[in-house]
């Protein structure tokens, strides 16, 4: 059954990545800046139009890069590194619980790692998550690998792992690795032992203390400045774009993660507590507790929040999911039949809600999948009220579980979000009609910042270049281009048309209306072209 499953996985990884547009604004601004990389040869500092706000440490892009080099450039390139990062994940997971744990509770662990809701959304959408998942998972069982037979050869693993996860995303690393081998050492038994893990994590800091000088050799400290502060200082003392939560937002993240093994979570909680609570001195267990105050319940009192900053603790739901569904299948322990149909009638009326309210989506096209949905639900909280009553289902909800997950994410990402499409390619159809003009200048002035990060990304792949007016004094610079400038091609929203008062009559306008993502938002746009002959 593994096989089957794992196929399965990787299918659905891969499946439609060379269709769907880029996703606004993280992946389009990040396909931005590995473009970049390769035309320009900077690979210190991402730079990209519209894209300021989502500058990280750059190993992300460079992995995009380096796929654009083989792939060309196109969203199945762009997906690729995120993809990978997913799969040697499941790999690393796989190999470390059967070595440390079992053969039975690897395989079940992988299962549920699959079956997850979110963790094939961070390799379809390629953003910097999966590559931190995949450094988190390397980290932890690092550290307890070298805990179990101290061999040096997973101190250089856990510094492999460490340096690319700081090089991704910076902090969340340290803080969660630091964190747990400090509070190893204050209360562990084999101090030397959280000592060598400490210092070998310190020097892993290295590669991203690097970085950060060749910045600064770059553009004299003005980009590290901008990082410390927007990054760290803001995000720990405060919010971003709102990107905020109350205390328990991150168990509601993971029991949404793993609503399929829903029935299995309360008991996964309470067995990893009672592991720490029963034997708390011994290493391993002290450093996963210190791993979960690190890498989970702190960012549960921080303001700033994001789904995936607590995503260092998967491999411990996975392993626990995992026990807890072998004591199921051996008989120790088992969910009370009303809880199993409780959850049958939730998924039910879901099913019902879904029809009722299908009208009310503001979006074209998703009638069908609205249908789709309701009777994915309905079968199965049919299926999960009448289990308890049916001995052909007795001793099955973990492959129900899995049923359940592999059928709603190729739902999701097989008809979903594909009928979603034509409304959220918006900036991509804007690029395909300039593309489609023909200008051999291959030129276009944006009368502002419409962050779309996507937009330029298209032009871009097709060789155009372009100019933002100046943001200080945008009116001005797009009024005095429009009048005065020898520009063909103009990008302006409906906002912009009182510049064209007086000279409509040079221009020939195509108006453009969809759906902007990131503000929720229908708006017009116009493609104005100056009227003259075409260059050839």
């Amino acid at each position: 059954m593994k096989y089957v499953i794992t196929l399965l996985f990787v299918l659905l990884l891969f499946l439609n990545n060379d269709s769907l547009s880029l996703w606004e604004q993280d992946e389009a601004a990040y396909a931005g800046f590995a473009y970049n990389m390769l035309e320009k040869g900077d690979y210190i500092i991402p730079e990209f139009e519209w894209s300021w706000p989502h500058r990280k440490p750059p190993f992300h892009f460079w992995s995009i890069a380096a796929s654009y080099s083989v792939f060309g450039y196109n969203e199945f390139a762009t997906r690729i590194p995120s993809v990978l990062a997913i799969l040697v994940s499941l790999l690393l997971l796989y190999h470390f619980t059967k070595r440390l744990n079992s053969l039975r509770i690897a395989n079940w662990a992988s299962l549920v790692f699959m079956s997850s809701l979110l963790i094939p959304l961070y390799g379809k959408i390629s953003m910097t998550d999966a590559s931190l998942l995949l450094c988190f998972i390397g980290t932890f069982f690092s550290v307890l690998s070298y805990l179990d037979s101290s061999k040096n050869k997973w101190l250089l693993s856990l510094f492999i792992f460490v340096a690319i996860g700081g090089l991704t995303k910076g902090p969340p690393i340290f803080i969660t690795t630091l964190g747990s081998l400090a509070l190893g050492f204050i209360f562990g038994r084999e101090r030397r032992l959280f000592f060598n893990l400490f210092v070998v994590s310190i020097l892993g800091l290295l590669p991203l203390v690097y970085w950060a000088y060749l910045t600064m050799q770059q553009d004299g400290g003005d980009f590290i400045q901008w990082w410390i502060d927007w990054y760290i200082l803001k995000r720990t003392s405060g919010t971003i774009y709102g990107q905020t939560g109350l205390i328990g937002y991150y168990l509601l993240i993971f029991i949404l993660c793993f609503l399929p093994w829903i029935l299995f979570l309360s008991n996964a909680i309470k067995i990893l507590f009672n592991d720490f609570i029963e034997r708390k001195k011994t290493n391993p267990l002290l450093f996963q507790m210190g791993w979960i105050i690190f890498g989970w319940l702190f960012y549960e009192v921080i303001k700033s929040k994001l789904p995936s900053y607590a995503f260092a603790v998967v491999p411990i739901w996975c392993i626990y999911i995992a026990k807890i569904v072998l004591n199921y299948k051996d008989k120790f322990a088992t969910p009370s039949k009303y809880s199993v149909q409780v959850l049958g009638v939730v998924f039910v009326l879901l099913g019902i809600g879904i029809l009722i309210l299908k009208n009310k989506l503001p979006f074209e096209n998703l009638e069908i999948t609205a249908y789709v949905l309701s009777m994915f639900f309905i079968v199965f909280g049919c299926f999960y009220f009448i289990q308890p009553l049916l001995k052909s289902l007795f001793n099955r909800l973990p492959e129900m579980a899995i049923a359940f997950a592999f059928t709603l994410n190729f739902i999701a990402w097989g008809i979903a979000i594909p009928a979603f499409e034509i409304t959220r390619r918006f900036p991509k159809s804007i690029s395909e009609n300039l593309i489609a003009l023909d200008y051999p200048t291959k030129y276009v002035f944006f009368s502002c910042d419409y962050s779309m990060s996507s937009l330029p990304v298209y032009l871009s792949w097709a060789g155009f270049t372009y100019h933002t007016a100046d943001r200080a004094d945008y009116e001005k610079n797009t009024s005095d281009s429009l009048q005065y400038s020898k520009n063909r091609l103009f990008m302006l929203q409906r906002r912009n048309m009182h510049y064209l008062t007086g000279i409509s009559d040079s221009f020939i306008l195509t108006p453009l209306s969809g759906w902007i993502s990131d503000r929720g938002v229908v708006d017009t746009f116009f493609i104005a072209e100056r009227k003259a002959a075409k260059v050839r």
